[in-house]
């Protein structure tokens, strides 16, 4: 895990106790590290509603669509790099998982779901991707809670591989 990673989930959880191993920034060094747009990690600040659905997840169809542009846009950036079996597209809830795959097999083609993974956070845990994109749902200024979230939860959602890209909706 890159270093830039892994100093936030130990300064929120475990008052900076978790240290990276010797060599790590040169190890998990990727290309889009050096963009802008990337980086090693970023917040997303998505502007939509959560709903709930009839089995009572949530879903945000307007992060869906950011999730899509920003691969979309990482894919243009970086057109020579094969991100094939290497990006992870993570949410809590269920239904915003099969939002996202609706969402990208719409915009990439049915192909797209044979070479991107798309779980819930506990369905991916012990898995290892480059890049994934994590899909909050619900988060921002007047939420007073994030549903089932715990402390846990986040930070297995944090701490998941070695390049993330957060993004988070807005009232």
């Amino acid at each position: 895990m890159h270093p830039d990673i892994s100093q936030l989930p130990s300064n929120i959880f475990y008052q900076g106790r978790l240290k990276d191993g010797p060599g790590m920034a040169d190890k998990t060094k990727q290309p889009w590290h050096s963009h802008v747009k990337f980086g090693t990690y970023r917040f997303f600040n998505v502007r939509g509603l959560e709903e709930q659905t009839q089995s009572h997840s949530l879903k945000n169809e307007m992060e869906c669509q950011v999730a899509a542009a920003l691969f979309a846009r990482l894919r243009q950036e970086f057109s020579s790099f094969n991100f094939d079996f290497r990006v992870g597209v993570v949410s809590m809830y269920s239904a915003q998982v099969m939002e996202l795959r609706r969402t990208f097999e719409r915009k990439f083609g049915p192909e797209i779901l044979e070479t991107i993974d798309f779980h819930t956070v506990d369905g991916f845990q012990g898995q290892e991707k480059d890049i994934i994109i994590l899909s909050c749902v619900r988060a921002g200024p007047g939420v007073q809670s994030v549903g089932f979230l715990t402390g846990m939860r986040v930070t297995a959602a944090l701490v998941l591989l070695d390049h993330i890209i957060l993004q988070i909706s807005v009232e």
